[in-house]
């Protein structure tokens, strides 16, 4: 089982000891920490979030919205989605930073938090740093009070959103796509690309 924290992100494996893997205790510490880093860049208050389709990633995505929340930030929900889908609805919807949560082509047995800045972009090596450093150092921000409490909201628009703004790209033909009369074969490893490549 492992656990590994680096400042491109928090990926490990699901169940087993707290601080070898991705327990739910190790989520909601780096969640706390990803929230102080985001309050003190003073971005906003909102935290776009979303998954892949793993065995595990309902449960870990409950966990980073409630801590998310608990921290005094609102959260927006794209459920299952991609990764350029959120990185584009972040800067889209004025958010302070988003989390992604997908451990790309690890087995079915990790996950991991992939986090992004105010612009939409994996947080750099300082911000990265920071965050770790906070962790380590094991003192977590105060919890929000029950009138402070974020708020919770679900968007199933993003997907729609981003697929239009691909199909306004200059360089995108429509009409020659279609007239093409083109057939096309998707994997989509029964994750978010079954539910996004069939809708382009």
């Amino acid at each position: 089982m492992t656990l590994i924290a680096s400042v491109s992100g928090i990926r490990g494996t699901i169940g087993g000891q707290p601080g070898s893997n991705l327990t739910p205790h190790d989520v909601v510490s780096f969640v706390n920490a990803y929230a102080a880093l985001l309050l003190e860049q003073g971005h906003g208050r909102t935290v776009v979030v979303g998954r892949d389709a793993r065995i595990s990633g309902d449960m870990v995505s409950r966990l980073v919205c409630g801590t998310l929340m608990a921290c005094g930030l609102d959260v927006i929900d794209l459920g299952l989605t991609t990764t350029p889908t959120l990185e584009m609805q972040v800067p889209r919807v004025g958010a302070a930073g988003g989390i992604v949560l997908t451990a790309s082509h690890n087995p079915e047995e990790w996950n991991a938090l992939k986090l992004l800045d105010h612009h939409g972009c994996f947080i750099g090596s300082e911000q990265g740093a920071a965050l770790l450093q906070k962790v380590q150092k094991g003192e977590p921000i105060p919890y929000a009070t029950v009138h402070n409490l974020g708020q919770y909201h679900q968007d199933d628009s993003a997907l729609e959103a981003h697929i239009q703004d691909i199909l306004a790209l200059p360089l995108v033909n429509r009409q020659a796509i279609a007239a093409a009369g083109l057939h096309v074969v998707v994997d989509g490893i029964n994750s978010s690309g079954a539910v996004a490549v069939p809708a382009l």
